[in-house]
């Protein structure tokens, strides 16, 4: 009779127990699983504000040089050229507080963060918090993007709004923006290039101005315009004496076997040595003291040859100057659009059923780690017990 009175009771026991674990389980489930889905999926598909995207594609091109052959010049297969360096400082540009300044300065940035429509997560500012701007400038990150494929030279630049209009405005501002600053460094590289041929330039033609001021002060110190002229001149009159010489010294000969002892010995002997006396001076003209040419010719060379690569660095500054100028009005680069910056017509985020669906699963996950946990757990206590 106790056998059949405890089996008697121990069954409700067992519905009772039963009963516990499946309400455990149902509070743990609603706990861990329906009220996070259920929060997600009223904030996803009650309270989140639609937002729109505008792309942009576009690249970053400058002028070519030219082609140091025919070969590279095929490759090229055109006077345009992907500037890589400048497709990364458009993309560093567009990220950065100056161009959310400017965006906000000229663009409408703040009317575009405080659309009514605008939810409490995305609103600027922040639930909760005061406006500032280092957080204005993490919050315009949430809503500008730019991927740059190296592979292609193929910048995409995605801007989100709350409104179609909005985003569209956003992109082509940035576009621009990011094409006149690319613009203004290079102008100013170009300027620095040329400013500094100038002063290369004017340093050329002072030396020039004072090497050729140099050589004036020579001739008008020493009368001549060349002395290695006079010099030439003067090495001209020996020669004739020379001759003159030889040609009395065969005259001689032939009067001295004639007539030895006739009257135009004597003279042809005087003229002889007033010609060698001559000849004497003449070379004493050339070499021999201070006043000589030698000397003078020497110091006209130096001077000349001071002129001479000062005219030639004059010349090469001149080249330089211009070929900066060239590469000045070569430098323009300009950011060409693939495609122009649309007008959506549909919401590009949120994402809603995608994030209630995984809030979900990740939830269920969690649910059933959490419930066997507590299972094991209660099981292992029971023995114990």
């Amino acid at each position: 009779m106790r056998l059949g009175v405890d089996g008697a009771d121990s069954i409700p026991g067992s519905v009772k127990d039963r009963w516990r674990a499946r309400i455990r389980r149902g509070a743990l489930f609603f706990v861990l699983v329906a009220l996070p889905t259920l929060a997600c999926g009223l904030y996803f598909f009650a309270v989140a504000a639609d937002r729109y995207e505008s792309e942009v594609e576009f690249v970053v091109r400058s002028p070519a040089t030219s082609a140091t052959n025919q070969l590279s010049s095929l490759v090229q297969g055109s006077s345009i050229i992907r500037s890589s360096d400048d497709a990364y400082i458009v993309r560093e540009y567009i990220l950065s507080r100056d161009a959310m300044n400017s965006l906000v300065d000229g663009a409408g940035l703040m009317d575009a963060f405080e659309r009514p429509e605008a939810d409490f997560l995305w609103r600027y500012p922040p639930l909760l918090f005061r406006p500032s701007a280092e957080r204005l400038f993490k919050h315009y990150l949430r809503f500008v993007a730019v991927d740059y494929e190296h592979s292609t030279g193929v910048a995409t630049l995605r801007v989100q709004a709350f409104r179609p209009r909005d985003a569209q405005r956003l992109a082509e501002a940035l576009v621009e923006r990011s094409e006149a600053l690319i613009n203004s460094l290079n102008q100013r590289s170009g300027a620095d290039a040329i400013a500094s041929a100038l002063d290369e330039v004017k340093t050329a033609e002072k030396r020039a101005h004072e090497a050729l001021d140099a050589v004036t002060d020579f001739r008008n110190r020493m009368r001549t315009i060349d002395p290695s002229q006079s010099s030439l001149a003067t090495f001209n009159t020996i020669a004739s004496l020379s001759l003159a010489t030889a040609e009395t010294n065969a005259t001689l000969t032939d009067v001295e076997k004639e007539t030895p002892g006739g009257p135009q010995v004597a003279a042809l002997k005087h003229k002889i040595d007033a010609l060698q006396q001559q000849i004497g001076v003449e070379r004493q003209k050339l070499a021999g003291s201070s006043d000589s040419l030698a000397p003078q010719v020497a110091e006209y060379e130096g001077l000349v040859l001071n002129q001479t690569f000062a005219e030639k660095a004059f010349m090469s500054a001149l080249a330089t100057l211009e070929s900066a100028r060239v590469d000045a009005l070569k430098q323009r680069v300009f950011v060409e659009p693939i495609t122009t910056a649309n007008l959506p017509d549909y919401r590009a985020y949120p994402y809603r059923l995608s994030w209630t669906l995984g809030i979900f699963a990740i939830a269920f996950m969690i649910w059933r780690i959490v419930r066997t946990f507590v299972e094991d757990t209660l099981a292992h206590v029971g023995k114990l017990g």
